[in-house]
């Protein structure tokens, strides 16, 4: 009964060991690949980020989606993200969602694998952002344990006041300092034929392709209507 005991115990010790270890390595896995320094996310990018929190249920592509993978995602309730990578300048962004009962992928290198697609969009190197429902980037402003915006939180318009508040949004002035200077350019220009407003459409839904956005099927479902 003695050496039952013992055998017992031993196995406990083993089990708890892995579990920390586990543990242990994951933490170091996020911090090696989160983000430092100062961060600004275009107002493109942060509907994606608020759609991303809320699970998609609430921000403007919940309001407005365009294209069919936000209408099936907003459809979907059993789905939560995972995390979100995206370059230094704000731009580029890759993300990764999962069923809620799945777990975490936890293979060697599956961030850095994420971070290089990330990198294929053409923005410079990418950085882990936020890992689940916690922002990890380190501006100097995030504290070091990262910022958790819950789903509730999310859903009731609290994205942009957080992120304001720790320093990675500016509510789309970025993103209206630069229209407002391409107005100012189409007044001297020539106006621009259609045909260079299909390729730039062609151009972002590509970028929305090889962010992992979009599936394939939904790529090509999307380029052939906006080709007819």
């Amino acid at each position: 009964m003695k050496k039952i005991l013992l055998i017992t115990k031993f196995l406990f010790i083993i089990f708890f060991g892995i579990i920390y270890h586990t543990s242990a390595y994951s933490i170091s896995s996020f911090a090696k690949h989160a983000g430092q320094g100062e961060l600004k996310l275009t107002k493109d990018i942060f509907d994606l980020v608020e759609f991303y929190f809320s699970a998609g249920k609430y921000g403007e592509i919940y309001n407005n989606p365009q294209y069919d993978w936000q209408k099936k995602m907003i459809k979907q309730f059993d789905w939560r993200g995972t995390f979100i990578i995206l370059s230094q300048n704000g731009k580029g962004l890759y993300w990764y969602r999962g069923h809620t009962s799945a777990s975490l992928d936890m293979s060697t290198n599956y961030l850095g694998k994420a971070r290089a697609k990330c990198a294929e969009q053409g923005y410079g190197e990418c950085f882990v952002f936020a890992i689940k429902d916690k922002v990890v980037w380190q501006n100097g402003i995030n504290p070091k344990k990262g910022t958790r915006i819950k789903k509730k939180e999310a859903r009731n318009g609290m994205v942009s006041i957080k992120l304001e508040e720790l320093g990675f949004y500016d509510g789309g002035i970025t993103k209206t300092k630069k229209i407002e200077k391409k107005k100012v350019e189409k007044k001297k220009e020539p106006k621009k034929k259609k045909n260079d407003d299909l390729v730039q459409q062609l151009k972002d839904l590509k970028e929305l392709y090889d962010s992992g956005v979009l599936t394939e099927e939904e790529f090509n479902k999307a380029k052939k209507k906006l080709l007819n």
